[in-house]
């Protein structure tokens, strides 16, 4: 049996937030949109934006909970954490950990990586 990717699928709350974080903020860019859902592609992947959800996850420090997420590769990671945060997107981490994390307006995660980094 072989098993080929997708859309990754994003159940969302507000899909104008949402397009704003993924197409505006991270680059993807719009394909088509049937009803409420928008197909999105970039960074290598296709996204499935579904504003669906009637709530949000409650907010937890990533890694403790088990979820999905996916990686953005930077060369300059101090100058992506300071294009989220002056993008009032809420990012966690320590500085000089090779990576940190940006928050989508879900709460959902997003690594961003340093691509020195990249391996692990």
């Amino acid at each position: 049996m072989k098993f080929e990717l997708g859309e990754v699928n994003v159940l969302c709350t507000d899909r104008k937030a949402s397009l704003r974080f993924y197409r505006d903020l991270l680059g993807f860019e719009v394909e088509s949109e049937e009803g409420s859902a928008v197909h999105l592609r970039g960074l290598g992947i296709a996204l499935l934006l579904l504003p669906e959800a009637t709530e949000r996850p409650a907010p937890r420090p990533y890694g403790t909970c088990a979820t999905l997420s996916f990686d953005v590769l930077v060369d300059d990671l101090a100058a992506a954490r300071a294009y989220f945060e002056g993008h009032d997107v809420p990012c966690e981490g320590e500085p000089g950990a090779g990576f940190f994390v940006a928050r989508d307006p879900d709460g959902l995660a997003i690594e961003v990586v340093g691509r020195e980094g990249a391996s692990s």
